[in-house]
């Protein structure tokens, strides 16, 4: 269980990061779609991922490319743990920035072999550290 040979240099590497506004009409939706109070006042926390995805300067396609694959190869979202430092704020505007932090190639007797690719997300807003998501994408390899 080691860092692929062609990808320990991403490890690190940052993301071009933006903003993202935490839109009331948002907030309701998503709280509705998850069987969540939509009136209550503190946005559901699934928002810090939602933020952190919108907000982090790559469309999947080019985070895919990082690490040569496309959605075509089949990846697919591994782990996710979110850590609210604080609570999310309806029409707060967070700044988006993140990194990928660990590659790591496993071969499965079944599911042959994978890259899993641990990436972290961070929302700051007014300099507080709001919340981090850590999450992992494997990349299944067919020919590797």
């Amino acid at each position: 269980m080691s860092e692929p040979d062609g990808y320990a240099d991403r490890v690190g590497r940052e993301f071009p990061g933006g903003e993202y506004t935490l839109a009331p009409w948002r907030a309701w939706l998503t709280a509705d779609a998850l069987l969540d109070d939509p009136y209550d006042e503190v946005p559901h926390p699934v928002l810090a991922w939602m933020a952190g995805v919108s907000g982090w300067g790559l469309t999947w396609d080019e985070f895919f490319a990082w690490f040569d694959a496309t959605a075509d190869d089949g990846p697919m979202f591994g782990e996710h743990r979110t850590t609210l430092y604080r609570p999310l704020r309806m029409g707060a505007t967070y700044r988006v920035s993140g990194r990928v932090v660990s590659v790591e190639r496993k071969v499965g007797r079944k599911a042959g072999t994978m890259d899993i690719v641990g990436y972290e997300l961070d929302l700051h807003v007014a300099g507080d550290h709001v919340a981090r998501c850590f999450n992992s994408i494997i990349f299944p390899r067919r020919s590797a």
